[in-house]
């Protein structure tokens, strides 16, 4: 009998969304894209292609109209490989104030929320047009569910 159970892959039973706390938020699911292995009596979870599930992450946040919160802030930052000193420059403020943002502290909104996102979109997910970017996430739907349920089949996608 092998030590490996592996579910959530393509073909197998559908099985209850694993709840993917290793980036930092809270409320990221996934249905499939990951192995559970039991190590030295401790249950561990691998998943495939983590690289491609932060990128799916970032470009999630980013499309939609809803305000960060604090741990998106944080999550987008460190997507960026930025540290607060560095994001700071950038928005034009003290690196205290990124760490308001990220501890949910001061409001990020307005132009900084804007930045983040076009910086995220042009660097990380390689979107190149900003004012078309900033177009969709205006005419986009409010999310109504906070649960962000993410699916691998090849590529990290949101689940149907």
């Amino acid at each position: 009998m092998s030590e490996e159970m592996h579910f959530a892959r393509k073909g197998c039973a559908p099985q209850e969304a694993f709840r993917y706390l290793a980036c930092g938020l809270d409320n990221i699911f996934l249905t499939s894209g990951y192995v559970r292995k039991e190590r030295a009596g401790q249950w561990v979870t691998a998943v495939e292609d983590a690289d491609g599930l932060h990128k799916a992450i970032a470009k999630h946040l980013v499309l939609r109209r809803k305000q960060l919160g604090g741990k998106e802030v944080r999550f987008l930052r460190k997507h960026l490989e930025l540290t607060q000193a560095e994001l700071a420059k950038l928005f034009g403020v003290t690196d205290q104030t990124v760490a308001r943002y990220e501890k949910d502290v001061s409001a990020f909104e307005g132009a900084a929320d804007m930045l983040l996102r076009l910086l995220v979109a042009g660097h990380a997910i390689g979107v190149l047009d900003p004012i078309k970017l900033v177009e969709e996430i205006r005419e986009s739907d409010d999310v109504q569910d906070q649960r962000l349920v993410l699916e691998h089949d090849d590529v990290w996608k949101i689940a149907a």
